[in-house]
C-alpha cells in the first residue's frame, strides 16, 4: 500500500508521531531506573507524566523504532500499572499485530475501545487490522463509526480509506459519496483523488477519472496508476497517521491495508 493513501499508508501508531532520540533516551533512563514510584533528576515525571504514561510513551518510542521486544516490556509495565490505559492498549495490539498474534491484537483493540468508545484512532487502527485480516465488511463498519467523529484531525482519511472499503465491497455509489466527502473536508488529501480516480476508471467513467488524475498529479508531482484493482490483495488503504503512521506500516503485505491514524 502506498504511504500517501488513507489507511492509506499505514506507518505507525496512530495519533503518535516520530519521537525524537533524546525522549527515548530520557524515557529508557527513567524506566531501567526503574523509578516507577518516585521522581529523580532528568527522569520523565519531572514532566508532569505518571508512571503508567511514561511507559506507555516509552513503549511507543520503541514501537516506532521497530524494537518491538523492548517496545512490548514497556507497555506490559504500564498495563500492569493502569490495566485500563486505553492508548497502552491499542499500542500494544499493534505490538501483537507486528508479532503475528492477531487474536491478541484484535483483543487489545477490543479492550481499548471498551475502556473508552470514543477513542477513533484505535477504531481506525481495528479497521485496518481488520482490512488486513480480509474481513473487509468488518472494516467499513467500524471506519463508518469512527468518521462520525467530528472532531477528529484525520476525518478526511477516515472518509477516503471507507470509501477504498467500499469500493472493495462494490458499494460504488457510496464509495463515490465518501471519497467526496473526503475532499470536501481536506482538498489537500491526494489520496482521495488518486483512489476516487481509480474508481472512475473502473466504471468507465473516462472524464471524470482524468479530472481526479490530474488534481493528483497537481498535488504530488506524480502520475498515479488507476488500473482497476483486483480482489488478490493488490488494494492499498490509507491511514494517514501521522504520529502512529510509522508504527502501523503494513506496506507490502500480501494484503496493503487500511492505514492506522496519529492524530
Amino acid at each position: 500500500m502506498r504511504q500517501e493513501d488513507f489507511m492509506i499508508g499505514r506507518q505507525g501508531l496512530p495519533g503518535y508521531s516520530a519521537f525524537p532520540a533524546s525522549l527515548v533516551a530520557l524515557l529508557s533512563m527513567a524506566w531501567l531506573s526503574g523509578c516507577a514510584s518516585h521522581s529523580s533528576s532528568g527522569s520523565p515525571y519531572d514532566a508532569g507524566l505518571q508512571p503508567a504514561e511514561a511507559y506507555t510513551r516509552l513503549g511507543v518510542a520503541y514501537l516506532a523504532q521497530h524494537s518491538n521486544r523492548r517496545a512490548m516490556q514497556a507497555l506490559d509495565h504500564a498495563l500492569d500499572l493502569a490495566p485500563n490505559d486505553p492508548e497502552a492498549l491499542q499500542a500494544i495490539a499493534i505490538g501483537y499485530q507486528r508479532q503475528g498474534e492477531n487474536q491478541l491484537a484484535e483483543q487489545h483493540f477490543q479492550r481499548a475501545l471498551e475502556v473508552d468508545s470514543h477513542y477513533t484512532r484505535a477504531r481506525n487502527n481495528l479497521a485496518a487490522f481488520l482490512y488486513e485480516q480480509g474481513r473487509i465488511a468488518e472494516a467499513c463498519r467500524q471506519l463508518e463509526r469512527a468518521s462520525t467523529d467530528t472532531d477528529y484531525a484525520g476525518r478526511a482519511r477516515l472518509f477516503a480509506n471507507l470509501g477504498k472499503c467500499q469500493h472493495e465491497l462494490g458499494e460504488i455509489d457510496e464509495a463515490r459519496r465518501s471519497l467526496a466527502r473526503a475532499q470536501s473536508i481536506d482538498p489537500g488529501l491526494a489520496t482521495s483523488y488518486r483512489l476516487l480516480a481509480r474508481l472512475e476508471q473502473a466504471q468507465g467513467n473516462h472524464e471524470q477519472a482524468a479530472m481526479q488524475r490530474q488534481r493528483y498529479i497537481q498535488l504530488t508531482g506524480r502520475d498515479p496508476d488507476i488500473g482497476v484493482e483486483h480482489s488478490d490483495g493488490t488494494a492499498d488503504i490509507d491511514t494517514g497517521n501521522k504520529e502512529h503512521a510509522a508504527l502501523s506500516s503494513h506496506e507490502n503485505r500480501s494484503r496493503q491495508t487500511i492505514q492506522g491514524d496519529s492524530e
